[in-house]
């Protein structure tokens, strides 16, 4: 049933996408926050580090990787999650060396507050407008990506997924449905995302309400 699988699909892909954004975004920010914040060493280290990761074609190494440690979904996703920490980790690191330019910050660290207070509560809320556009940005992206690494076998065969019914149906070319519903949606869902991320960038930029 074409119907069933669509919605069951709905519901694997979708949470699917969570877990690796969750993970890649929320090691981003963290890594990205103490990388820009401390500056010299660690920071030179840590881009260093990212710079080697973002040359290499991330969706290739998820695809080597994933066999060798088992096609488990769940294996799949933390692997393609934390292979794209380092995009999160520069983006994070911009918006918190824009955010040590402002005024009270600079009062606050000549005043002697604490690192990770100052970190934490006067840095931190200031990217966090930038960090929600972002995760609604890479949904979409992300949908996009785990329904090609399902197309091509990888994850759990058992689970239905959109990247997967695809799969199944290309061989069933008298039911055209079965494969056309799935690609729809899931250019639905990444679309839907990404204006989801626009429309909230509209929203949350001050700039616009001028």
């Amino acid at each position: 049933d074409i119907l069933g699988r669509l919605i069951w699909g709905a519901r694997t892909t979708l949470q699917a996408a969570l877990l690796p954004v969750s993970i890649s975004i929320g090691g981003g920010v963290i890594l990205g926050t103490i990388s820009a914040y401390f500056g010299g060493w660690v920071d030179t280290v840590m881009m260093r580090i990212c710079d080697i990761f973002l040359s290499l074609p991330m969706l290739i190494i998820v695809i080597v990787i994933a066999p060798l440690v088992g096609n488990d979904l769940y294996t799949v996703l933390v692997i393609y999650g934390v292979l794209f920490i380092p995009f999160n980790v520069r983006f994070m690191r911009s918006l918190v060396l824009q955010a040590k330019q402002n005024d009270y910050v600079r009062a606050a660290i000549s005043s002697g507050a604490d690192k990770f207070r100052v970190m934490f509560k006067h840095i931190f809320p200031n990217t966090i407008s930038p960090i929600i556009i972002s995760f609604f940005g890479a949904m979409g992206v992300t949908v996009l990506g785990l329904a090609g690494l399902a197309f091509i076998g990888l994850g759990d065969p058992d689970v239905a997924n959109w990247g997967a019914d695809i799969l199944y149906a290309r061989g069933h070319f008298e039911t055209p449905g079965a494969s056309l519903w799935p690609g729809f949606f899931i250019g639905i869902a990444t679309i839907g995302f990404i204006l989801i991320g626009d429309g909230l960038r509209d929203a949350l930029d001050p700039r616009l309400h001028i």
